[in-house]
């Protein structure tokens, strides 16, 4: 279900990745990936063009499971596909490219026409056999704004609460570089604001228009609950850029709660077209306390890369110079000398091999057809290990993956499982 939303923000124009929320996708995926517990078993089909079915059993200490069902206003074809065609890459949470501006002017251009319907997303789930209900709704009201419901109700916890069912509202607007989310939840009446904006230098010419050659974010968000008067702030900074030797991209992230008094900062480099390798500092200015972690990804493909050269710059179209061998060489005059001169003095030597060297490793990386993923991460302070895997099998997407502890001096395993997926 997860990636039919996904599917949902491509087909209507909508770009994830300009949110606050999502400003640390690249550390959480390569460090706070989830583990399977026991075995659970997913399937999932398309009943008709518009809506989406799932059930899903889960094995842990007794067997428990969920029905789900989603229905889009849009027709999904041409984004969502079945696990046995769906590209790995999709789904494989790695290191995250974030869509350049230009893209999302580009999907903003096929957004759907004036005058016609505005697409919207319902979502609705249950567990049982605890009866727990989960929905969502998603409704574009204009091009650049949506807005956003999530509730979730426990009709078992009606003795023990109050109030068994929380609703969250979320109205979200995009524009340019920028954008805010307005929040409310019945929870404590919890209200809370969101704002990013985005600089860069685009590559204009990257394959899927999904990389910047620079680009920051910055961004903050406000909470304050009504019911029992307490405030929450905090603040984030994301640098993304490409090494101008080899054309790999990294990316930064400094996040700081100054009133919890955390500070994290993350470091993410793709060192190969195959590999990923992370890093992550937390400090706590009140309590000293620390920790570092270090992570890693390796993806597998089917087939090796292509070596191919780097493509050499194009000299510009503007230049005036015409030969023939029929006719001798002319000198030019000096209006077009003066001409070919300033063309060239416009060049920008660095910044023309950055953007090659660029646009070639994501040529590159993008004719890769990646077959599984491995994760690893490891806590210095915790003393645990982290693993998972996943792959495809025929048709169907495995998962799996184990913690394991060694702050004793025998380590131990702690939580692993398997998850089996199936989508038609």
């Amino acid at each position: 279900m997860d990636y039919v939303q996904k599917c949902f923000y491509d087909a209507s124009g909508w770009n994830d990745d300009l949110s606050y929320e999502q400003i640390l996708r690249t550390s959480n995926n390569l460090m706070h990936f989830p583990i399977p517990s026991g075995f659970k078993l997913s399937i999932s089909s398309k009943n008709t063009e518009y809506s989406y079915s799932s059930l899903t059993l889960s094995q842990l200490s007794r067997l428990t499971g969920s029905l789900s069902y989603l229905y889009s206003s849009i027709d999904l074809k041409n984004t969502y596909l079945g696990t046995a065609s769906l590209p790995l890459r999709l789904i494989l949470d790695d290191y995250r490219f974030v869509k350049s501006p230009q893209q999302q002017r580009l999907q903003d251009a096929h957004f759907t026409p004036t005058g016609q319907p505005r697409p919207c997303i319902l979502y609705g789930k249950m567990y049982f056999p605890s009866q727990f209900l989960e929905g969502m709704l998603i409704k574009r009201i204009s091009k650049n704004v949506q807005l956003m419901m999530k509730f979730i109700n426990t009709p078992k916890l009606r003795k023990l609460a109050n109030n068994s069912t929380i609703v969250t509202l979320y109205l979200q607007r995009q524009k340019g570089n920028s954008s805010t989310d307005f929040i409310f939840s019945s929870n404590e009446s919890l209200l809370g604001f969101r704002c990013l904006y985005k600089i860069g230098s685009d590559l204009s010419s990257s394959p899927g228009g999904i990389s910047d050659s620079t680009s920051l974010s910055l961004g903050f968000e406000l909470w304050f609950a009504l019911m029992s008067m307490s405030p929450g702030l905090s603040t984030a900074l994301r640098y993304s850029t490409h090494l101008s030797s080899s054309g790999k991209p990294l990316t930064m992230t400094l996040a700081l709660n100054p009133l919890l008094g955390t500070i994290e900062s993350t470091y993410a480099i793709k060192s190969g077209l195959n590999s990923t390798l992370s890093s992550k500092y937390t400090f706590n200015i009140y309590s000293y306390e620390s920790d570092l972690l270090f992570g890693f990804s390796l993806l597998r493909s089917s087939e090796p890369p292509n070596r191919a050269v780097p493509p050499k710059s194009p000299l510009p179209s503007t230049l005036p110079i015409t030969s023939s061998r029929h006719q001798p060489f002319k000198s030019l005059d000096e209006e077009t000398h003066h001409r070919l001169l300033t063309t060239f003095m416009g060049i920008n030597p660095g910044k023309l091999v950055t953007e090659n060297n660029a646009r070639h490793f994501m040529d590159t990386f993008n004719h890769l057809n990646f077959s599984s993923g491995l994760k690893c991460c490891a806590s210095i302070a915790k003393k645990d290990l982290n693993v998972a895997w996943e792959g495809r099998f025929k048709d169907l997407l495995i998962s799996s993956g184990l913690r394991i502890d060694c702050s004793e001096a025998i380590p131990k395993m702690g939580k692993y499982g398997i998850e089996i997926q199936y989508s038609s």
